[in-house]
């Protein structure tokens, strides 16, 4: 008994250097991809990228002819389904779906497996912190006319501008829908949908979100500390 445990600690210090060999090429290609394959892929595509923004995994993007896309310094977007602890139910997905669409990402912003979506137009201040899987679309997508939906499904859907202003945090799975303004610092809770305007400083959570709280301590410390 003595001499197996002995032989397993010694095999232990072996497993894990194996392990280390194995993912070194791995962990390397992975970087490779994520610091400069990446970046040169969206800059191709007609994406705007700021100085120091990082991508861990592929983001899915659509970018209409004309459409813009553009992201500001430093943001990181996460798309790897282990880059975020919560998990990511997909890859980041921003998606500007006509010529007269734009996407608009302001500095430090990260995002974590979020879809964003515009047919007019979506604009993120700074500092943003957008949880996994949330959803911020400024179109419905499809008309709610049936008869609307038979001529064409897409053509008459109703949308509207949405604005993410200065360090709002977005919980996981939340989702703001067309024309609504977040205010600077509001926090948005897990699961709520967001159907109407929130203010500064403002916690809400549900569906339909309603406010539940106030970050507006926490607001005037940000604005001592800047």
């Amino acid at each position: 008994m003595i001499e197996s445990l002995h032989d397993s600690s010694k095999r232990l210090p072996m497993n894990q250097g194996l392990t280390r060999v194995i993912r070194g090429p791995y962990t390397a290609f992975r970087l490779f991809l994520d610091r400069i394959c990446i970046p040169v892929w969206l800059r191709w595509l007609g994406v705007t990228c700021g100085q120091g923004c990082s991508f861990i995994g592929r983001p899915i993007i659509t970018l209409a002819p004309g459409g813009t896309i553009a992201l500001g310094e430093g943001v990181r977007v996460f798309s790897r389904a282990n880059s975020n602890p919560a998990g990511l139910p997909h890859p980041t997905i921003l998606a500007a779906l006509t010529p007269e669409s734009a996407i608009t990402i302001g500095k430090n912003t990260a995002i974590s497996g979020a879809s964003i979506a515009a047919r007019v137009k979506v604009t993120i201040g700074s500092h943003v912190m957008i949880g996994a899987g949330a959803c911020i679309w400024d179109t419905d997508f499809h008309p709610v006319d049936p008869y609307k939906r038979h001529q064409h499904p897409t053509r008459d859907a109703r949308c509207a501008p949405v604005v993410i202003q200065d360090d709002v945090f977005i919980g996981a799975r939340a989702m703001i829908l067309k024309g609504v303004t977040v205010g600077w610092g509001a926090v948005i809770g897990a699961g709520a949908v967001v159907t109407r305007n929130v203010e500064a400083g403002q916690v809400v959570a549900g569906n339909p979100a309603v406010v539940i709280g106030s970050s507006l301590r926490n607001i005037e410390r940000v604005r001592e500390d800047s």
